[in-house]
């Protein structure tokens, strides 16, 4: 990225910011930063809430020794529209409040009851004004990679990141049942009566998905029908899942929780050893199913069968409940039978999310692959929808899946 672009885009990023930021981490006064690079490591289409950058940073320390150092930093979008669209959820501001708030108090819960391993990058700046951003390192320095997001995470995959996430969902519980304020950025609903900015998209998602099953095998008929009828209701139902009953067994869910959030560490065997979760701009305070359904439906690969799924979920509860236990949570541990019941219930996330982030990780021509080309009215917006649906490879999973959905009455 040439240092024009740098300048007019995000000009906070400078010699001088860098150095402060490698002086704090470091804690030595005397680096000197020599010079910088800054590119951008994820294709258009990879991410659609905000610019990820990569900063390498060439410097000296005070015993003159020459080092390099690499950053990610996530920058708000600079384009008014898609900033606009994204602030009316209060993305940045969840965000902070994981990193700020939620994460060192989650982290601390789990150390002590042993537990070392990372849920999340390490922030080492957050700014919440001008040209919001944070500065993360470079998880790829620890080994860890992006997952190859159309093939999508395999069993052993899923498995590591549901031990993580049911790490996360204990002791957020916990931690909401002893100081309820921590949770207080997250109540806002991801789908709710009030803003309706991304109503288009699980509608015209819906009917396009029905459009393309009423061609396969399987579906074509009933299930078709099903889906393009459920235009007129997606939205309500999508509400009552993001409807949170205070009684009810509830914890921070990641809310983007897919395949491209995800990085693991393998061995050269090319075996995964661990996962990290990046992303947490979405969080809500609600139901775990909201996260499971989310995970299981929009990045299984293909060979994940629905019996997996029950494994899956046995898997994810045994963690959760051993977490809890260790943690001693004061209040009704869920049984399996619960996280069930609530996958029954709040399942409808996963059709509402898969229908279109399935394509989405079938894409290839990424040229209009921004929130415009998954809502906008354009020529290009429409081109872009009509290629995302018909991508020859949709069938091989959503054909599978709605089938299933229509077994658990999620079309109904």
């Amino acid at each position: 990225m040439d240092q024009a672009t740098i300048e007019e885009k995000y000009p906070f990023i400078t010699r001088d910011y860098l150095q402060g930021i490698l002086r704090r981490e470091q804690c030595e006064s005397a680096i000197k930063v020599e010079s910088f690079k800054v590119v951008a490591p994820l294709a258009k289409g990879e991410n659609y809430s905000s610019d990820i950058l990569r900063v390498t940073v060439n410097y000296t320390t005070g015993s003159h020794n020459h080092r390099t150092q690499t950053y990610i930093i996530k920058v708000s979008f600079a384009r008014d529209e898609d900033a606009d669209l994204l602030d009316a959820y209060d993305v940045f501001k969840r965000e902070i409040a994981v990193y700020d708030v939620v994460m060192p108090k989650v982290e601390q819960l789990l150390s002590s009851i042993g537990y070392s391993k990372r849920l999340a990058p390490v922030a080492h700046a957050i700014h919440a004004t001008t040209i919001k951003h944070f500065v993360f390192e470079d998880l790829s320095l620890q080994g860890y990679k992006p997952v190859g997001r159309a093939a999508g995470l395999n069993f052993g995959q899923l498995q590591l990141v549901l031990e993580k996430i049911a790490k996360f969902h204990a002791a957020t519980a916990v931690l909401y049942s002893i100081e309820e304020d921590a949770m207080a950025a997250h109540h806002y609903r991801n789908i709710s009566e009030d803003v309706p900015h991304f109503y288009p998209l699980f509608q015209n998602s819906v009917v396009a998905c029905g459009e393309q099953a009423s061609n396969w095998p399987t579906t074509k008929g009933k299930i078709a029908e099903k889906l393009c009828a459920l235009e007129k209701t997606i939205i309500a139902k999508g509400c009552r899942v993001y409807t949170r009953t205070e009684t009810d067994f509830n914890v921070l869910n990641h809310g983007d929780l897919w395949v491209n959030n995800v990085m693991l560490k393998t061995e050269p065997s090319g075996k995964p050893t661990d996962a990290i979760l990046v992303d947490y701009a979405t969080g809500f305070f609600g139901s775990p199913a909201i996260d499971l359904s989310y995970l299981l439906f929009t990045s299984a690969s293909n060979d994940v069968t629905v019996e997996d799924f029950d494994l899956l979920l046995q898997h994810y509860h045994g963690e959760l409940v051993d977490t809890l236990t260790k943690l001693k949570y004061a209040k009704r541990v869920p049984t399996l039978l619960d996280i069930q019941v609530e996958m029954l219930r709040k399942g409808h996330n996963g059709v509402m999310f898969s229908t279109f982030l399935i394509p989405l990780r079938l894409l290839e021509d990424t040229a209009n692959a921004d929130l415009g080309g998954l809502l906008g009215r354009t020529e290009e917006a429409i081109a872009f929808r009509k290629r995302l649906f018909s991508h020859p490879k949709y069938q091989d999973r959503m054909e599978y899946l709605l089938n299933f959905y229509d077994r658990k009455g999620y079309l109904d």
